[in-house]
Order: structure tokens, then sequence, then C-alpha cells
């Protein structure tokens, strides 16, 4: 008999979409590729409810403290993007106010 360990159900690194099938496996200690395999055939004769009990499972259950999920990660990414670094020894100039100057009449 399997002792009982303080695991929770959270989404899983072993994802494919959103880690909800490979977090369901980790916390029953399944394969998940064969819990996968049995979503699809069980969406397939439902004729496709899987797909809505997926969703609603994609929003209930808690992403691992330590992983990020995707829209954390576009987030992260475009928060790089908009922030370039300068190179090394080169320096920016900040505030500058551009006027004509006014012309010489010989």
């Amino acid at each position: 008999m399997k002792t009982k360990s303080n695991r929770k159900l959270t989404k899983s690194n072993n994802r494919v979409f959103a880690g909800v099938l490979g977090g369901i496996a980790e916390y029953l200690q399944w394969n998940a590729n064969v819990l996968r395999v049995l979503f699809v055939l069980l969406t397939i004769a439902s004729h496709g409810a899987g797909i809505l009990v997926y969703l609603l499972l994609m929003t209930i259950i808690p992403s691992k403290p330590e992983n990020t999920g995707f829209f954390e990660q576009m987030r992260h990414a475009s928060s790089q993007a908009n922030s370039p670094q300068q190179p090394q020894g080169r320096k920016s100039i900040h505030n500058v106010h551009e006027e004509d100057e006014p012309r010489h009449q010989d």
C-alpha cells in the first residue's frame, strides 16, 4: 500500500498543452502518456465534452510555485524586449532639446 505524502495537485512541467494531464498523472503517480491517451479516447467518446473539462481544469488547477505559466513567460519576455540593454562602454544621451540655429545673412 502506498503511503500518503503531502502531494498537491498542480500543473506539471511535463506538458503538451497546459500541463493539466501531466499534473494529474504526477498526483496519481501514473504515466502521463497513458492518461493522455485515455483522455483523448474519452473525449472522442463523449463528443468533445473532454475539451470543456480540460479548459475548466486548466483554470482551476494552480501552477507550481517555481513554474511560471505561459502568460507569465510571455509577459517576462516582452518586458525584457521593451528595455534594451546598452552595450558596455557606450553612453546614452537623455533629455536633448534640438533648436534651429539662426541664419547668418551676408
